[in-house]
């Protein structure tokens, strides 16, 4: 496993750290073959009982890395690599294990979605959340649109798709985005108490109650990825998609055509 990605279990608790804080944690091919790996054996791991993800350095994560955004094997096209990444992120959502995300800074597209996915949020004061993947000339594929409607409205969920604008703690924690927010030093402590007393509890029962509670939104999560699939896959063939990654490149404002 990478380097950059850390896990260790704690009293039922297993804890992936992005370990990359150079670059906020954003992650390239190799990280995000090792986050994977570390998800799938703290789901089969049967001294894990809750699932914590945590950020080294002064962020979360800022999901992909935008150096390599677009970037495909030989041969893979877009519905393909999309899909596949996809598949970790239902893979998450369907786990009987719930899911801690401990926000610190950067919490950025992917690394944004990661928490949203996550059945509880706790951030700290430096936390800041956006989907800006309408810059890159793309949208959310792992259930960012929503997800973040259903938790925080159709209204600021369009916003915050629309605009690819951050919001600080007290505003994600006012929309619902977050569920606690503490002082950036309190927030491994803070994130890690509420593991452990899920942990502590009995492990059919936290899960049939996060079955019931998962059930509200279950079918629309799951479809809203569905067509997150089709609409990225459509959106990486645009003029104005090659136009965000030359403007990105030269450094200058894109200009968009609706082509």
């Amino acid at each position: 496993m990478s380097d950059t990605i850390r896990t260790e279990t704690r009293d039922g608790v297993g804890v992936i750290s992005f370990n990359r804080p150079d670059r906020h944690n954003a992650m390239d091919d190799a990280m995000s073959a090792a986050f994977g790996e570390a998800v799938t054996a703290a789901l089969e791991d049967g001294d894990v009982r809750v699932i914590l993800f945590r950020g080294e350095g002064s962020s979360f994560t800022t999901g992909r890395d935008t150096a390599v955004l677009g970037v495909r094997a030989a041969g893979v096209s877009d519905f393909a690599h999309v899909s596949r990444s996809q598949q970790r992120k239902i893979q998450l959502l369907d786990s009987q294990k719930p899911t801690i995300a401990a926000v610190r800074g950067y919490a950025i597209g992917g690394g944004c979605e990661l928490a949203l996915q996550c059945d509880i949020r706790v951030g700290s004061e430096t936390a800041q959340l956006s989907l800006p993947e309408i810059d890159h000339g793309i949208i959310t594929d792992g259930g960012g649109s929503v997800i973040t409607a259903s938790l925080a409205g159709p209204s600021r969920a369009k916003y915050m798709l629309m605009t690819g604008e951050r919001i600080d703690a007290a505003q994600a924690l006012a929309w619902g985005l977050l569920d606690f927010v503490v002082p950036d030093a309190d927030l491994d402590e803070r994130a890690m108490e509420i593991a452990r007393k899920i942990a502590a509890r009995p492990p059919i029962h936290v899960a049939v109650a996060k079955q019931l509670v998962d059930g509200l939104h279950g079918d629309q999560i799951h479809r809203g990825i569905r067509e997150e699939l089709i609409a990225i896959s459509m959106l990486y063939k645009t003029e104005d998609r090659q136009e965000a990654r030359t403007a990105r490149k030269e450094k200058r404002t894109p200009i968009f055509k609706g082509l």
